[in-house]
């Protein structure tokens, strides 16, 4: 599953309709519905605010808002898209100001979908990952190849010194087996590695 990086707007003008397409990435329901109410005050008296949402990895949380646009000529199409780039934890709003000229239901589909489709194009993607956070302990004779290592390979968190120097860092889970490798070899052939904690996020 994929997610976007950051807030981003892009406009299209259909017959003098201007369709405003903002997209972003939220946690859930609770800042959709704050960024729906800023929405609305940064963009007063348009003609409607449709939009689309998908939360959790599995899509069943999603809903659709034709915001009085005919019955899924707008929200639907939005949340299409989405769905057709496999996106989660987004929020894609469309603020239409009419611009005197009926669109038609094929229009609307046209537009709104076309809007979806355009503000995503300049959306940065991420992807989610696994992430380890790794614990691994090495004697004063191999910490310089070790801390030399792991700053250049990893996210490293803290370094602490006793008896043995004890390292915490982070790394995508893609790479533990290699990172395992190679600090095998430089920690004079001793596995002292472990794995302390695992979570995914976008990235």
């Amino acid at each position: 599953m994929f997610s976007i990086k950051q807030k981003t707007i892009h406009e299209i003008i259909v017959k003098k309709s201007r369709f405003i397409a903002i997209a972003l990435p939220v946690k859930n329901e609770n800042s959709i519905k704050k960024n729906l109410k800023m929405f609305k005050k940064e963009y007063p008296n348009a003609s409607h605010y449709t939009y689309a949402y998908i939360l959790e990895d599995n899509g069943l949380i999603q809903k659709a808002t034709d915001d009085g646009e005919p019955t899924r000529t707008a929200g639907y199409p939005i949340l299409e898209v989405l769905l057709k780039q496999k996106l989660t934890y987004i929020l894609l709003v469309i603020i239409r100001y009419f611009g005197g000229i009926k669109l038609g239901t094929g229009g609307l589909i046209r537009a709104y979908t076309n809007a979806a489709s355009k503000v995503l194009e300049y959306c940065e993607f991420t992807h989610k990952q696994t992430i380890y956070t790794c614990k691994v302990h090495a004697d004063y004779n191999h910490i310089g190849n070790i801390d030399r290592f792991l700053r250049e390979s990893s996210n490293l968190i803290n370094v602490s010194y006793d008896k043995e120097i004890t390292f915490i860092f982070k790394i995508n889970a893609t790479n533990y087996d290699q990172i395992k490798e190679q600090l095998f070899q430089k920690n004079n052939f001793e596995n002292k590695l472990e794995i302390i904690d695992e979570f995914s996020d976008y990235i």
